[in-house]
């Protein structure tokens, strides 16, 4: 019984990955940043359904911790995406390096 509901789970798994529609993510989108967002959200439901502040939630401590680490890398993984998305709003001609100095003097010159 029990080998049967995991090679079920192990099989509706794997129709998930073989998916054809499935698109190749590339990090500094706005693709990537929702999907990264999507996937948050999904970890935080599961972690509040663990319910670790109460009584009978204790016993899933450890493994509430391990899905804020996963949280925290998704984020650490959003923030640099959207670093990258500034940055090659910044840099619109590639010959020339725009960088943060010249920001800056824009500034100073500015007023």
């Amino acid at each position: 019984m029990k080998n049967k509901l995991i090679k079920e789970r192990f099989e509706k798994a794997k129709l998930l990955f073989e998916n054809k529609n499935f698109v190749q993510l590339e990090m500094g989108t706005s693709e990537y940043s929702n999907v990264l967002e999507r996937i948050m959200n999904d970890l935080k439901k599961v972690k509040d359904s663990l319910r670790t502040r109460s009584r009978e939630g204790a016993r899933h401590r450890k493994e509430a911790d391990r899905i804020q680490s996963a949280i925290n890398a998704m984020k650490y993984l959003r923030n640099k995406n959207s670093r990258m998305i500034t940055s090659s709003n910044i840099r619109e001609d590639k010959n020339k390096n725009f960088g943060r100095d010249d920001i800056k003097n824009f500034i100073k010159t500015f007023k």
